[in-house]
Protein backbone atom coordinates (compact mmCIF):
# COMPACT_ATOMS: atom_id res chain seq x y z
CA UNK A 1 0.00 0.00 0.00
CA UNK A 2 1.27 3.47 -0.87
CA UNK A 3 1.35 5.74 2.15
CA UNK A 4 0.73 9.46 1.76
CA UNK A 5 2.52 11.29 4.53
CA UNK A 6 1.74 14.77 5.83
CA UNK A 7 4.42 14.62 8.51
CA UNK A 8 8.03 13.59 8.54
CA UNK A 9 7.95 11.60 11.76
CA UNK A 10 8.07 8.28 9.95
CA UNK A 11 11.21 9.39 8.14
CA UNK A 12 13.13 9.45 11.40
CA UNK A 13 13.40 5.66 11.43
CA UNK A 14 16.89 4.43 10.69
CA UNK A 15 17.23 2.38 7.51
CA UNK A 16 18.18 -1.26 7.95
CA UNK A 17 20.17 -1.35 4.73
CA UNK A 18 23.95 -1.46 4.47
CA UNK A 19 24.37 1.68 2.38
CA UNK A 20 26.03 4.53 4.30
CA UNK A 21 25.30 8.12 3.32
CA UNK A 22 27.98 10.76 3.82
CA UNK A 23 26.85 13.00 6.69
CA UNK A 24 26.58 16.08 4.50
CA UNK A 25 24.20 14.37 2.06
CA UNK A 26 22.13 12.81 4.81
CA UNK A 27 21.88 16.19 6.53
CA UNK A 28 20.72 17.89 3.35
CA UNK A 29 17.99 15.33 2.71
CA UNK A 30 16.93 15.54 6.35
CA UNK A 31 16.68 19.32 6.07
CA UNK A 32 14.39 18.88 3.08
CA UNK A 33 12.12 16.54 4.99
CA UNK A 34 12.00 18.99 7.87
CA UNK A 35 9.59 21.17 5.86
CA UNK A 36 6.49 18.92 5.61
CA UNK A 37 4.11 21.85 5.79
CA UNK A 38 5.30 23.02 2.41
CA UNK A 39 5.03 19.64 0.68
CA UNK A 40 1.87 18.98 -1.26
CA UNK A 41 2.25 15.25 -0.76
CA UNK A 42 4.74 12.68 0.48
CA UNK A 43 4.61 9.15 -0.87
CA UNK A 44 6.56 6.25 0.57
CA UNK A 45 6.32 2.98 -1.36
CA UNK A 46 8.13 -0.09 0.00
CA UNK A 47 8.40 -3.14 -2.23
CA UNK A 48 10.00 -6.57 -2.44
CA UNK A 49 11.29 -8.34 -5.56
CA UNK A 50 12.45 -11.93 -6.05
CA UNK A 51 14.41 -12.86 -9.17
CA UNK A 52 15.71 -16.25 -10.29
CA UNK A 53 18.48 -16.26 -12.90
CA UNK A 54 19.67 -19.45 -14.60
CA UNK A 55 22.94 -18.78 -16.40
CA UNK A 56 25.24 -21.13 -18.31
CA UNK A 57 28.33 -18.98 -17.66
CA UNK A 58 28.16 -17.35 -14.24
CA UNK A 59 31.80 -16.18 -14.29
CA UNK A 60 31.74 -15.09 -17.97
CA UNK A 61 34.66 -17.40 -18.70
CA UNK A 62 35.89 -18.35 -22.17
CA UNK A 63 37.55 -21.59 -21.02
CA UNK A 64 35.66 -23.06 -18.06
CA UNK A 65 31.99 -22.18 -18.32
CA UNK A 66 30.03 -22.87 -15.14
CA UNK A 67 26.27 -22.82 -14.87
CA UNK A 68 24.47 -21.65 -11.74
CA UNK A 69 21.10 -20.63 -10.38
CA UNK A 70 21.16 -17.21 -8.71
CA UNK A 71 18.44 -15.99 -6.36
CA UNK A 72 18.07 -12.24 -5.82
CA UNK A 73 15.86 -11.09 -2.93
CA UNK A 74 15.55 -7.30 -3.13
CA UNK A 75 13.68 -5.10 -0.67
CA UNK A 76 13.27 -1.56 -1.96
CA UNK A 77 11.78 1.78 -1.10
CA UNK A 78 10.63 4.72 -3.20
CA UNK A 79 10.14 8.16 -1.64
CA UNK A 80 8.80 11.16 -3.50
CA UNK A 81 7.51 14.54 -2.43
CA UNK A 82 6.98 17.93 -3.98
CA UNK A 83 5.91 21.24 -2.54
CA UNK A 84 6.74 24.92 -2.40
CA UNK A 85 10.03 24.44 -0.56
CA UNK A 86 11.00 20.79 -1.04
CA UNK A 87 11.33 18.33 -3.89
CA UNK A 88 12.64 14.79 -3.44
CA UNK A 89 12.76 11.65 -5.55
CA UNK A 90 14.56 8.62 -4.09
CA UNK A 91 14.78 4.98 -5.14
CA UNK A 92 16.83 2.50 -3.11
CA UNK A 93 17.12 -1.25 -3.53
CA UNK A 94 19.19 -3.82 -1.63
CA UNK A 95 20.05 -6.92 -3.68
CA UNK A 96 20.77 -10.09 -1.70
CA UNK A 97 22.35 -12.62 -4.08
CA UNK A 98 22.45 -16.35 -3.30
CA UNK A 99 24.30 -18.82 -5.58
CA UNK A 100 23.00 -22.40 -5.60
CA UNK A 101 26.31 -24.11 -6.51
CA UNK A 102 28.81 -21.94 -4.63
CA UNK A 103 27.71 -20.15 -1.47
CA UNK A 104 31.10 -18.40 -1.26
CA UNK A 105 29.83 -16.16 -4.05
CA UNK A 106 26.87 -14.93 -2.00
CA UNK A 107 26.88 -11.14 -1.75
CA UNK A 108 24.83 -7.97 -1.37
CA UNK A 109 24.70 -5.07 -3.80
CA UNK A 110 23.18 -1.62 -3.36
CA UNK A 111 21.27 0.45 -5.90
CA UNK A 112 20.41 4.08 -5.27
CA UNK A 113 19.12 6.98 -7.34
CA UNK A 114 18.26 10.01 -5.20
CA UNK A 115 17.76 13.65 -6.08
CA UNK A 116 16.40 16.45 -3.93
CA UNK A 117 16.29 20.23 -3.60
CA UNK A 118 15.44 22.49 -0.69
CA UNK A 119 14.50 26.17 -0.80
CA UNK A 120 16.00 26.96 2.62
CA UNK A 121 15.37 30.71 2.44
CA UNK A 122 12.56 31.76 0.14
CA UNK A 123 13.74 32.80 -3.30
CA UNK A 124 17.38 33.23 -2.15
CA UNK A 125 19.15 30.23 -0.57
CA UNK A 126 18.81 26.70 -1.99
CA UNK A 127 20.42 23.30 -1.44
CA UNK A 128 20.60 20.56 -4.07
CA UNK A 129 21.66 17.03 -3.16
CA UNK A 130 21.95 13.78 -5.07
CA UNK A 131 23.29 10.28 -4.61
CA UNK A 132 23.78 7.26 -6.84
CA UNK A 133 25.02 3.73 -6.25
CA UNK A 134 25.44 1.47 -9.25
CA UNK A 135 27.47 -1.40 -10.64
CA UNK A 136 30.09 0.11 -12.95
CA UNK A 137 32.29 -1.61 -15.51
CA UNK A 138 36.01 -1.32 -14.69
CA UNK A 139 37.57 -2.12 -18.07
CA UNK A 140 35.89 -1.54 -21.44
CA UNK A 141 37.59 -4.64 -22.87
CA UNK A 142 36.49 -7.40 -20.49
CA UNK A 143 32.69 -7.18 -20.64
CA UNK A 144 30.41 -7.44 -17.63
CA UNK A 145 26.96 -6.72 -16.32
CA UNK A 146 24.07 -5.72 -18.57
CA UNK A 147 22.43 -3.82 -15.72
CA UNK A 148 23.77 -1.00 -13.60
CA UNK A 149 21.35 -2.03 -10.84
CA UNK A 150 22.68 -5.52 -10.13
CA UNK A 151 25.35 -7.85 -11.50
CA UNK A 152 24.76 -11.56 -10.89
CA UNK A 153 27.88 -12.58 -12.84
CA UNK A 154 31.10 -13.05 -10.85
CA UNK A 155 33.36 -11.72 -13.58
CA UNK A 156 35.57 -9.37 -11.49
CA UNK A 157 35.11 -6.57 -14.04
CA UNK A 158 32.28 -4.84 -12.21
CA UNK A 159 32.52 -2.81 -9.03
CA UNK A 160 29.96 -1.03 -6.90
CA UNK A 161 30.48 2.70 -7.26
CA UNK A 162 28.81 5.41 -5.20
CA UNK A 163 28.69 9.11 -5.96
CA UNK A 164 27.22 11.77 -3.65
CA UNK A 165 26.86 15.46 -4.36
CA UNK A 166 25.63 18.40 -2.30
CA UNK A 167 25.38 21.91 -3.71
CA UNK A 168 24.24 24.91 -1.64
CA UNK A 169 23.76 28.10 -3.63
CA UNK A 170 22.48 31.65 -3.46
CA UNK A 171 20.72 33.44 -6.29
CA UNK A 172 19.19 36.87 -6.61
CA UNK A 173 19.47 40.32 -8.18
CA UNK A 174 22.47 42.58 -7.69
CA UNK A 175 21.70 46.29 -7.70
CA UNK A 176 18.85 45.86 -10.14
CA UNK A 177 21.22 45.50 -13.12
CA UNK A 178 22.29 41.83 -12.95
CA UNK A 179 21.24 38.41 -11.70
CA UNK A 180 23.81 36.53 -9.66
CA UNK A 181 24.44 32.91 -8.66
CA UNK A 182 26.98 31.75 -6.08
CA UNK A 183 27.25 27.96 -5.79
CA UNK A 184 29.45 25.51 -3.90
CA UNK A 185 29.66 21.95 -5.26
CA UNK A 186 30.98 19.13 -3.10
CA UNK A 187 31.20 15.62 -4.59
CA UNK A 188 32.73 12.32 -3.60
CA UNK A 189 33.03 9.06 -5.53
CA UNK A 190 34.02 5.71 -4.04
CA UNK A 191 34.59 2.38 -5.80
CA UNK A 192 34.70 -0.87 -3.84
CA UNK A 193 37.29 -2.57 -6.01
CA UNK A 194 40.15 -0.08 -6.18
CA UNK A 195 40.87 3.18 -4.42
CA UNK A 196 42.46 4.46 -7.62
CA UNK A 197 38.98 5.24 -8.91
CA UNK A 198 37.98 7.28 -5.85
CA UNK A 199 37.64 11.03 -6.17
CA UNK A 200 36.79 14.06 -4.03
CA UNK A 201 36.07 17.44 -5.60
CA UNK A 202 35.23 20.92 -4.40
CA UNK A 203 34.07 23.64 -6.74
CA UNK A 204 33.09 27.28 -6.29
CA UNK A 205 31.00 28.85 -9.06
CA UNK A 206 30.03 32.51 -9.44
CA UNK A 207 27.85 33.83 -12.26
CA UNK A 208 26.61 37.28 -13.22
CA UNK A 209 24.11 37.94 -16.00
CA UNK A 210 22.68 41.27 -17.09
CA UNK A 211 21.63 43.57 -19.92
CA UNK A 212 22.96 46.83 -21.36
CA UNK A 213 21.33 50.05 -22.48
CA UNK A 214 20.78 48.28 -25.78
CA UNK A 215 17.74 46.07 -25.30
CA UNK A 216 19.10 43.39 -27.62
CA UNK A 217 22.57 43.18 -26.03
CA UNK A 218 23.23 41.13 -22.91
CA UNK A 219 26.28 39.94 -21.03
CA UNK A 220 27.37 37.29 -18.54
CA UNK A 221 30.46 36.44 -16.51
CA UNK A 222 31.22 32.94 -15.24
CA UNK A 223 34.03 32.15 -12.81
CA UNK A 224 34.84 28.88 -11.12
CA UNK A 225 37.58 27.12 -9.17
CA UNK A 226 37.74 23.32 -9.06
CA UNK A 227 39.94 21.25 -6.76
CA UNK A 228 40.05 17.47 -7.24
CA UNK A 229 41.87 14.74 -5.37
CA UNK A 230 41.94 11.30 -6.95
CA UNK A 231 42.45 7.96 -5.26
CA UNK A 232 45.71 7.48 -7.16
CA UNK A 233 47.30 10.20 -5.04
CA UNK A 234 47.15 12.97 -7.63
CA UNK A 235 45.42 16.29 -7.07
CA UNK A 236 44.48 18.92 -9.62
CA UNK A 237 43.34 22.52 -9.58
CA UNK A 238 41.58 24.49 -12.29
CA UNK A 239 40.49 28.15 -12.49
CA UNK A 240 38.28 29.46 -15.27
CA UNK A 241 36.99 32.96 -16.06
CA UNK A 242 34.72 33.38 -19.05
CA UNK A 243 32.82 36.43 -20.35
CA UNK A 244 30.02 36.26 -22.92
CA UNK A 245 28.36 38.99 -24.97
CA UNK A 246 24.95 38.00 -26.32
CA UNK A 247 23.05 39.74 -29.09
CA UNK A 248 19.38 38.90 -29.68
CA UNK A 249 18.74 39.13 -33.41
CA UNK A 250 15.16 38.03 -32.73
CA UNK A 251 13.23 36.42 -29.87
CA UNK A 252 14.12 33.04 -31.37
CA UNK A 253 17.76 33.58 -32.40
CA UNK A 254 20.81 34.96 -30.64
CA UNK A 255 24.56 34.93 -31.08
CA UNK A 256 27.37 34.83 -28.51
CA UNK A 257 30.97 36.03 -28.42
CA UNK A 258 33.11 34.30 -25.81
CA UNK A 259 36.42 35.40 -24.25
CA UNK A 260 38.20 34.39 -21.09
CA UNK A 261 41.16 32.88 -19.32
CA UNK A 262 41.85 29.50 -17.73
CA UNK A 263 44.67 28.10 -15.61
CA UNK A 264 45.22 24.49 -14.53
CA UNK A 265 47.91 21.95 -13.74
CA UNK A 266 46.54 19.20 -15.99
CA UNK A 267 49.47 19.22 -18.44
CA UNK A 268 52.33 20.08 -16.08
CA UNK A 269 53.36 20.01 -12.43
CA UNK A 270 52.48 23.68 -12.02
CA UNK A 271 49.60 25.81 -13.27
CA UNK A 272 49.68 27.06 -16.83
CA UNK A 273 47.45 29.83 -18.17
CA UNK A 274 45.65 29.81 -21.50
CA UNK A 275 43.29 32.13 -23.35
CA UNK A 276 39.71 31.15 -24.11
CA UNK A 277 38.01 32.55 -27.18
CA UNK A 278 35.04 31.43 -29.18
CA UNK A 279 31.53 32.04 -30.44
CA UNK A 280 28.13 30.37 -30.40
CA UNK A 281 24.52 30.55 -31.52
CA UNK A 282 21.21 29.61 -29.89
CA UNK A 283 18.06 29.05 -31.91
CA UNK A 284 14.63 28.23 -30.48
CA UNK A 285 12.12 28.38 -33.34
CA UNK A 286 9.35 26.81 -31.22
CA UNK A 287 8.84 25.69 -27.64
CA UNK A 288 9.47 22.11 -28.83
CA UNK A 289 12.69 22.67 -30.75
CA UNK A 290 16.03 24.11 -29.68
CA UNK A 291 19.58 24.23 -31.00
CA UNK A 292 22.66 25.51 -29.20
CA UNK A 293 26.12 25.34 -30.76
CA UNK A 294 29.44 26.84 -29.72
CA UNK A 295 33.12 26.55 -30.58
CA UNK A 296 35.98 27.56 -28.31
CA UNK A 297 39.76 27.59 -28.40
CA UNK A 298 40.90 25.88 -25.18
CA UNK A 299 44.16 24.70 -23.63
CA UNK A 300 43.68 21.25 -25.23
CA UNK A 301 42.71 22.60 -28.67
CA UNK A 302 39.38 23.42 -30.29
CA UNK A 303 36.21 22.38 -28.50
CA UNK A 304 32.78 22.02 -30.07
CA UNK A 305 29.56 21.81 -28.09
CA UNK A 306 26.25 21.05 -29.76
CA UNK A 307 22.85 20.36 -28.21
CA UNK A 308 19.80 19.78 -30.39
CA UNK A 309 16.39 18.71 -29.08
CA UNK A 310 13.04 18.32 -30.81
CA UNK A 311 9.71 17.03 -29.53
CA UNK A 312 6.39 16.16 -31.08
CA UNK A 313 3.28 14.74 -29.47
CA UNK A 314 4.72 11.23 -29.46
CA UNK A 315 8.45 11.59 -30.04
CA UNK A 316 11.56 13.05 -28.43
CA UNK A 317 14.85 13.58 -30.31
CA UNK A 318 18.26 14.61 -29.07
CA UNK A 319 21.75 15.06 -30.51
CA UNK A 320 24.64 16.20 -28.38
CA UNK A 321 28.37 16.64 -28.83
CA UNK A 322 30.92 17.77 -26.28
CA UNK A 323 34.66 17.86 -25.78
CA UNK A 324 36.29 18.71 -22.49
CA UNK A 325 38.70 17.75 -19.74
CA UNK A 326 37.49 15.93 -16.65
CA UNK A 327 39.00 14.56 -13.46
CA UNK A 328 35.89 12.57 -12.47
CA UNK A 329 36.53 8.79 -12.67
CA UNK A 330 32.89 7.79 -12.91
CA UNK A 331 32.00 9.95 -15.91
CA UNK A 332 31.69 7.02 -18.29
CA UNK A 333 32.73 7.82 -21.83
CA UNK A 334 29.44 6.45 -23.10
CA UNK A 335 26.97 8.74 -21.44
CA UNK A 336 23.68 6.90 -22.08
CA UNK A 337 24.01 4.49 -19.17
CA UNK A 338 20.66 2.93 -18.30
CA UNK A 339 17.25 3.27 -19.93
CA UNK A 340 16.44 5.72 -17.15
CA UNK A 341 19.44 7.87 -18.15
CA UNK A 342 18.39 7.76 -21.80
CA UNK A 343 14.87 9.04 -21.12
CA UNK A 344 16.11 11.49 -18.50
CA UNK A 345 18.37 13.12 -21.10
CA UNK A 346 15.73 13.02 -23.83
CA UNK A 347 13.21 14.98 -21.76
CA UNK A 348 15.70 17.55 -20.39
CA UNK A 349 14.31 20.40 -22.47
CA UNK A 350 10.67 19.45 -21.92
CA UNK A 351 11.01 19.17 -18.12
CA UNK A 352 13.93 21.33 -16.92
CA UNK A 353 13.33 20.60 -13.23
CA UNK A 354 15.39 17.43 -12.53
CA UNK A 355 13.21 16.14 -9.68
CA UNK A 356 9.98 16.55 -11.66
CA UNK A 357 11.66 14.96 -14.68
CA UNK A 358 12.78 11.97 -12.59
CA UNK A 359 9.22 11.35 -11.45
CA UNK A 360 7.90 11.63 -15.02
CA UNK A 361 10.54 9.27 -16.44
CA UNK A 362 9.94 6.63 -13.76
CA UNK A 363 6.21 6.70 -14.46
CA UNK A 364 6.79 6.51 -18.23
CA UNK A 365 9.11 3.51 -17.96
CA UNK A 366 6.77 1.72 -15.56
CA UNK A 367 3.72 2.21 -17.78
CA UNK A 368 5.60 0.82 -20.80
CA UNK A 369 7.18 -2.13 -19.00
CA UNK A 370 10.74 -0.89 -19.61
CA UNK A 371 13.32 -1.70 -16.95
CA UNK A 372 14.77 1.57 -15.68
CA UNK A 373 18.05 -0.09 -14.66
CA UNK A 374 18.73 -2.07 -17.84
CA UNK A 375 21.96 -0.90 -19.43
CA UNK A 376 21.48 0.73 -22.83
CA UNK A 377 25.22 1.21 -23.31
CA UNK A 378 28.38 0.33 -21.44
CA UNK A 379 31.01 2.46 -19.80
CA UNK A 380 34.12 2.19 -17.65
CA UNK A 381 36.05 3.88 -14.87
CA UNK A 382 39.21 5.93 -15.42
CA UNK A 383 41.86 7.35 -13.15
CA UNK A 384 43.52 10.72 -13.73
CA UNK A 385 42.77 13.65 -16.01
CA UNK A 386 41.13 12.74 -19.30
CA UNK A 387 40.02 14.55 -22.44
CA UNK A 388 36.63 13.23 -23.50
CA UNK A 389 35.02 13.78 -26.89
CA UNK A 390 31.48 12.42 -27.08
CA UNK A 391 28.71 12.29 -29.66
CA UNK A 392 25.25 10.92 -28.93
CA UNK A 393 22.14 10.60 -31.08
CA UNK A 394 19.00 9.29 -29.37
CA UNK A 395 15.26 9.32 -29.84
CA UNK A 396 12.12 7.82 -28.36
CA UNK A 397 8.84 7.16 -30.15
CA UNK A 398 5.86 6.47 -27.90
CA UNK A 399 2.47 5.26 -29.08
CA UNK A 400 -0.62 3.64 -27.68
CA UNK A 401 0.85 0.13 -27.79
CA UNK A 402 4.48 0.59 -28.88
CA UNK A 403 7.49 2.48 -27.57
CA UNK A 404 10.80 2.49 -29.43
CA UNK A 405 14.07 4.00 -28.22
CA UNK A 406 17.28 4.31 -30.19
CA UNK A 407 20.72 5.45 -29.06
CA UNK A 408 23.95 5.72 -31.05
CA UNK A 409 27.10 6.85 -29.28
CA UNK A 410 30.69 7.58 -30.21
CA UNK A 411 33.42 8.57 -27.80
CA UNK A 412 37.16 9.08 -27.63
CA UNK A 413 39.02 9.44 -24.36
CA UNK A 414 42.64 10.63 -24.27
CA UNK A 415 45.04 10.83 -21.38
CA UNK A 416 45.83 14.34 -20.07
CA UNK A 417 47.79 13.34 -16.99
CA UNK A 418 50.64 15.61 -15.91
CA UNK A 419 52.76 12.60 -14.94
CA UNK A 420 55.20 11.76 -17.73
CA UNK A 421 54.73 8.28 -19.16
CA UNK A 422 51.37 7.68 -17.55
CA UNK A 423 48.09 7.04 -19.27
CA UNK A 424 44.50 6.04 -18.64
CA UNK A 425 44.63 3.61 -15.73
CA UNK A 426 42.02 1.00 -16.60
CA UNK A 427 41.07 -2.37 -15.17
CA UNK A 428 42.10 -4.38 -12.13
CA UNK A 429 45.71 -4.42 -13.28
CA UNK A 430 45.66 -0.66 -13.98
CA UNK A 431 46.80 -1.08 -17.59
CA UNK A 432 47.96 2.08 -19.36
CA UNK A 433 46.22 3.39 -22.47
CA UNK A 434 46.80 6.75 -24.11
CA UNK A 435 43.51 6.62 -25.98
CA UNK A 436 40.28 4.61 -25.83
CA UNK A 437 37.62 4.75 -28.54
CA UNK A 438 34.09 3.36 -28.21
CA UNK A 439 31.12 3.08 -30.54
CA UNK A 440 27.77 1.84 -29.37
CA UNK A 441 24.29 1.24 -30.70
CA UNK A 442 21.15 0.13 -28.85
CA UNK A 443 17.51 -0.33 -29.84
CA UNK A 444 14.74 -0.98 -27.32
CA UNK A 445 11.20 -1.94 -28.34
CA UNK A 446 8.24 -2.20 -25.94
CA UNK A 447 4.88 -3.58 -27.10
CA UNK A 448 1.70 -3.74 -25.01
CA UNK A 449 0.18 -7.12 -25.80
CA UNK A 450 -2.76 -6.38 -23.51
CA UNK A 451 -3.44 -3.52 -21.08
CA UNK A 452 -1.69 -5.63 -18.40
CA UNK A 453 0.99 -7.43 -20.43
CA UNK A 454 4.04 -6.03 -22.21
CA UNK A 455 6.72 -7.57 -24.43
CA UNK A 456 10.11 -5.82 -24.38
CA UNK A 457 13.05 -6.51 -26.68
CA UNK A 458 16.51 -4.94 -26.68
CA UNK A 459 19.53 -5.28 -28.96
CA UNK A 460 22.86 -3.54 -28.35
CA UNK A 461 26.30 -3.50 -29.93
CA UNK A 462 29.42 -2.00 -28.36
CA UNK A 463 32.94 -1.85 -29.80
CA UNK A 464 35.94 -0.66 -27.76
CA UNK A 465 39.53 -0.08 -28.86
CA UNK A 466 42.49 1.04 -26.75
CA UNK A 467 45.92 2.17 -27.91
CA UNK A 468 49.14 3.52 -26.40
CA UNK A 469 51.37 1.75 -23.88
CA UNK A 470 48.95 -1.18 -24.20
CA UNK A 471 46.50 -2.13 -26.93
CA UNK A 472 43.19 -3.94 -26.70
CA UNK A 473 40.01 -4.41 -28.67
CA UNK A 474 36.63 -5.94 -27.93
CA UNK A 475 33.11 -6.23 -29.31
CA UNK A 476 30.05 -7.07 -27.24
CA UNK A 477 26.60 -7.92 -28.56
CA UNK A 478 23.63 -8.26 -26.21
CA UNK A 479 20.13 -9.54 -26.94
CA UNK A 480 17.31 -9.31 -24.37
CA UNK A 481 13.66 -10.37 -24.53
CA UNK A 482 11.27 -9.94 -21.58
CA UNK A 483 7.56 -10.56 -21.05
CA UNK A 484 5.99 -8.57 -18.20
CA UNK A 485 2.50 -8.93 -16.79
CA UNK A 486 0.59 -6.94 -14.17
CA UNK A 487 -0.98 -9.53 -11.89
CA UNK A 488 -2.63 -6.92 -9.66
CA UNK A 489 -2.27 -3.18 -9.03
CA UNK A 490 0.60 -3.95 -6.64
CA UNK A 491 2.12 -7.11 -8.17
CA UNK A 492 4.04 -7.70 -11.40
CA UNK A 493 5.79 -10.73 -12.85
CA UNK A 494 8.18 -11.20 -15.76
CA UNK A 495 10.02 -13.85 -17.74
CA UNK A 496 13.15 -12.99 -19.67
CA UNK A 497 15.96 -14.36 -21.78
CA UNK A 498 19.32 -12.87 -22.73
CA UNK A 499 22.30 -13.79 -24.86
CA UNK A 500 25.69 -12.09 -24.70
CA UNK A 501 28.47 -12.59 -27.24
CA UNK A 502 31.85 -11.09 -26.38
CA UNK A 503 34.84 -11.14 -28.76
CA UNK A 504 38.31 -9.64 -28.54
CA UNK A 505 40.69 -9.26 -25.62
CA UNK A 506 38.29 -11.30 -23.54
CA UNK A 507 35.91 -13.68 -25.35
CA UNK A 508 32.93 -15.51 -23.94
CA UNK A 509 29.27 -16.34 -24.50
CA UNK A 510 26.45 -16.39 -21.99
CA UNK A 511 22.82 -17.48 -22.14
CA UNK A 512 20.49 -16.78 -19.24
CA UNK A 513 16.82 -17.09 -18.29
CA UNK A 514 15.22 -14.92 -15.61
CA UNK A 515 11.94 -15.01 -13.69
CA UNK A 516 10.89 -12.08 -11.50
CA UNK A 517 8.04 -11.42 -9.08
CA UNK A 518 7.65 -7.95 -7.55
CA UNK A 519 5.14 -6.60 -5.04
CA UNK A 520 4.52 -3.08 -3.74
CA UNK A 521 3.08 -2.60 -0.26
Amino acid sequence: MVMDMATATVMARKPKYSVVFPPVTLLTLAMGLAYPAYAAEWKITPSITATETATDNVALSSTSRQSDLVTDISPAIHISGSGGRVKLNLDYQLHNLFYAKDSDRNQTQNSLNAMGTLEAIEDWFFIDASGTISQQGISPFLGGSNSSSVNVNTDNNTTETSTYRVSPYFRGTLGGFADYLLRYNLATTKAQTSGAYDSDSREVVFKLKGVTTLASLGWSIDANRLNTKNGNGLSNESDTLRGVLTYHFSPQFRGNIIAGREANDYLSESKESHTIKGAGVEWTPTARTSLAASRESRFFGNSNKIDFTHRTAGTAWKYSESKGATTQPNQSTLGQGTNYDLFFNLYASAIPDPVARAAYVNALLLSNGISSNAQSQGGYLTSGVTLQHQRTLSFAITGVTNTVTFAATQSKTNNLSKVIGSGLLIGQDQSLFQSVKQRGLSVNWSHKVTPNATLVGMVSHLKSRGSGSNSAESTQKTFNLNFLVQLSPQTTASLGARRVIKDGTSSYKENALTATLSHQF
